[in-house]
Formats: C-alpha cells, sequence, structure tokens
C-alpha cells in the first residue's frame, strides 16, 4: 500500500488542491496521503489566513490523512531551503513513496534535466550565473540565464512559470537529498476540473477587499463557491476572525528596530538578509508602515519575497546560524509536529522511523541543540501568530503548549 505526500500551505484548502490529491491518489494508486504544511506564517514572511490547526483539519477533512508541520526556519525561508526541508521530513518516514505537486509544464524529463544541471552547477552555468548576479540580477533571474546558457532556451519558459519554480526546487531537492521519494508531476489546468479557478492568492485578496466583521455573515457566500464542502463546514464553523494583515508585524518591527546594533557578523544576521539591507534598514526613520518599509528596502537584485522574510525573521530572531547549524546535523535534528489526522491516517503514526512524532507538546522533549533551538523557534513563531491574532480580533487562540492534534 503506497503512501504519497504533499508539500503544501493551505491557505487556505481550497478546490485546486481537492483536485491535485484526486489526480495524484488517480496517477499513484496511493491509499494514503500526507502533508508537510507551513504553520503560522507563510514562505513570504506573512502571517497565514487563520489558525494552522484549523487549517489542517480542513485538508484532513479534505481527504489528507495526516498533516504535519514544517518547521518555521524551512517554512518561512528561500524556495530552495522551503523544499529541502519539507522533503528531508518526508524522506525520513519509512512508509512514503510519491511526492506530487503541481506545475504549468508536467514534462518529468525537463525537470530532471534542469536540477541535474541546479546540483552539479557546471562551469558555464556557475559563471553565467556569478556574471548576472554582478549586473544587478535577482537569483531567479540570474539562475534563468545560466540555465538556458546550458541546456538551451527552451528551459525558460518552464523556470518562469510559479509552480514550475518550486516543483524545480522539489527535484532538486530529492536529488540533492538522496531522496527515495518519486516525483508525479500533476499539471494544473485553468479550472481544476471542479469549477472554481480561484487559487489561494485570488481567495486571500477577494477576502482582503471584504468588510471584515462576523466572521460567518461575510466568509459564507464567497468561500462556499471556491471550497471543498467539507473544508468550507471546518472553516464555517470556527470562531474568531480571517486574514491577518501583515501590517500587523509592524509594531514589532518597530521595537526591533531601536535597539539593532551597529553591525553584525555573517552568522548573526537574520536569516535571508544580507549585510546591504541591514544597512538600509538601520536607516530607515520612523514611523511608517509595513508596506513603505518593504518599498524603501527593496532593491532591483531583490525579489520582495526576501524582503518580508528576512522581516519576520529579524521579529522572530532566526539568523544565519541556525541554518548552518542545522545543515551541519541533518535530519537527526527534526521532529514531526502533528496537526491533525484523519482516522483512516492514524495507523500510519505506528512507523515513523527515527522521527518523533509531537502529539501532547508537554511531553516532548527535544535532544540536542539543534533540535531544542529548532523546536524553540516554532514556539516562538506561535507566540507571535497567535498575539497578532488576538490584536486583530480579540480572540485568544490555545497556548500552543496545549494544543493537542485535531483528530476527524
Amino acid at each position: 500500500m503506497s503512501v504519497l505526500g504533499i508539500i503544501s500551505e493551505y491557505n487556505p484548502y481550497h478546490r485546486g488542491h481537492a483536485h491535485l490529491l484526486d489526480e495524484a491518489r488517480e496517477k499513484t494508486g496511493a491509499a494514503q496521503s500526507v502533508s508537510i504544511m507551513s504553520g503560522c506564517f507563510s514562505q513570504q514572511g506573512q502571517p497565514m489566513i487563520c489558525d494552522k490547526y484549523l487549517r489542517a483539519s480542513a485538508a484532513a477533512a479534505s481527504g489528507i490523512d495526516l498533516v504535519f508541520e514544517l518547521p518555521v526556519l524551512f517554512a518561512t525561508g528561500s524556495a530552495r531551503d522551503f523544499a529541502e526541508g519539507a522533503v528531508a521530513l518526508l524522506s525520513a518516514l519509512p512508509f512514503m513513496e510519491h511526492l506530487c505537486f503541481g506545475v504549468e509544464t508536467p514534462d518529468i524529463s525537463l525537470f530532471r534535466e534542469i536540477a541535474d544541471c541546479c546540483v552539479e552547477e557546471p562551469e558555464l552555468y556557475r559563471t553565467v550565473l556569478q556574471e548576472e548576479q554582478k549586473k544587478g540580477q535577482s537569483f531567479p533571474s540570474a539562475r534563468e540565464e545560466a540555465l538556458a546558457a546550458v541546456l538551451g532556451e527552451r528551459v525558460r519558459e518552464a523556470v518562469r512559470k510559479p509552480n514550475n519554480i518550486l516543483a524545480l526546487e522539489y527535484m532538486t531537492a530529492i536529488k540533492r537529498l538522496h531522496s527515495p521519494l518519486k516525483p508525479c508531476l500533476i499539471r494544473r489546468t485553468a479550472d481544476y476540473h471542479s469549477g472554481s479557478a480561484d487559487s489561494a492568492t485570488t481567495i486571500r485578496n477577494h477576502l482582503a477587499g471584504l468588510v471584515t466583521g462576523d466572521a460567518g455573515s461575510w466568509i459564507d457566500p464567497y468561500l462556499k463557491d471556491v471550497l471543498p464542502s467539507p473544508s468550507y463546514e471546518r472553516y464555517r464553523s470556527a470562531s474568531g476572525g480571517f486574514l491577518l494583515s501583515p501590517e500587523g508585524l509592524m509594531p514589532y518591527l518597530a521595537a526591533r528596530l531601536m535597539d539593532l546594533p551597529e553591525d553584525l557578523s555573517g552568522g548573526e544576521l537574520p536569516l535571508d538578509m544580507t549585510a546591504e539591507i541591514y544597512h538600509r534598514l538601520r536607516k530607515l526613520t520612523l514611523p511608517m508602515d509595513y508596506t513603505d518599509m518593504i518599498d524603501r528596502l527593496k532593491r532591483k537584485n531583490e525579489t520582495r519575497g526576501r524582503i518580508t522574510r528576512c522581516l519576520l525573521h529579524l521579529i522572530l530572531g532566526i539568523c544565519e546560524k541556525d541554518r548552518i547549524a542545522l545543515n551541519k546535523t541533518a535530519t537527526e535534528s527534526l521532529y514531526l509536529n502533528l496537526l491533525s489526522a484523519a482516522e483512516t491516517g492514524t495507523s500510519l503514526l505506528r512507523d515513523t522511523g527515527s522521527l518523533s512524532v509531537i502529539t501532547k507538546k508537554s511531553a516532548f522533549r527535544p535532544e540536542g541543540p539543534v533540535t531544542t533551538r529548532l523546536w524553540e523557534l516554532d514556539c516562538r513563531a506561535a507566540f507571535l501568530y497567535n498575539q497578532l491574532y488576538y490584536d486583530a480580533f480579540r480572540v485568544q487562540l490555545p497556548a500552543e503548549m496545549r494544543r493537542t492534534p485535531v483528530i476527524l
């Protein structure tokens, strides 16, 4: 009996996710599914639309057998960090066989060719990559030029499309980590064969345009159309608010800006923050809003996502040395924080290999300084998210150490 894996944010779980799961089951023949899901903050460094346990339970109600949390160090890292962390977790589970993901170009031989080039980095690739970055190109743009120089113009379309970009990171992570996972590419279609074509971004943008108030009165008409029925029912039954604004991060950023040291060594810099970004940050004069800060910090050779990620890392105290330490210890420092499970998936928990599965947080005892630090950062992220949620909606989410998985 095979098991398929999906790496996700489920922000929120919508009809496109349901389509991917259905297609993945059909293509792989897998009877069960496991998702590694980002918790409190997205890969762009933004607070998630709502509580991670609610999002995970919506996924479980819609067919995902087990949902584990991707540690915040990976979940808010670069595309490479995001992919490698999630692939490492799935690869460590003895029962996993497939990794399934959506793409605009379902050509696995092309993805393998590109992934080989990214991992092996032939001399021409390295030369062009460095030259383009010296010209002020962002890393994604510079990498596109380097890949085109080695593999030809045919790769450009493949590496420009958003789902393809993340798919390439998954393929590269599988190769770099010598993972046993078998990649399964699912074509992302316009209508997902399921009615609404709204993506998670479209859904969030639509909700942002609505007048927030009583959740039940404003989410029902729209979300009922764009979410699978089981997922919709989980969101509908929830109390509290939806769609935290990243502007809520600004007071916490302002507090950090007031005591930044004049200089930091490389390992002490917030993860993803260069010395140049750091010095520009120190020169900013408060007050300002969050969006204005990003606009003032961004330069041509930096993506907006990189700026928002490193600002969140500044608040949480996630530093470059955290990634360096984790790279040295590899998968023995990882664990699985179970967020939700369907009854059909609980049998899988009997054999999780060397990874600890956290079901009762107060009983979890991380071993070693790297694992302890990874868990500390996850708890810190949950604390910040809960405070942001309270700031926005005056609703107190349960304290992280008292949370238990949602079993459906």
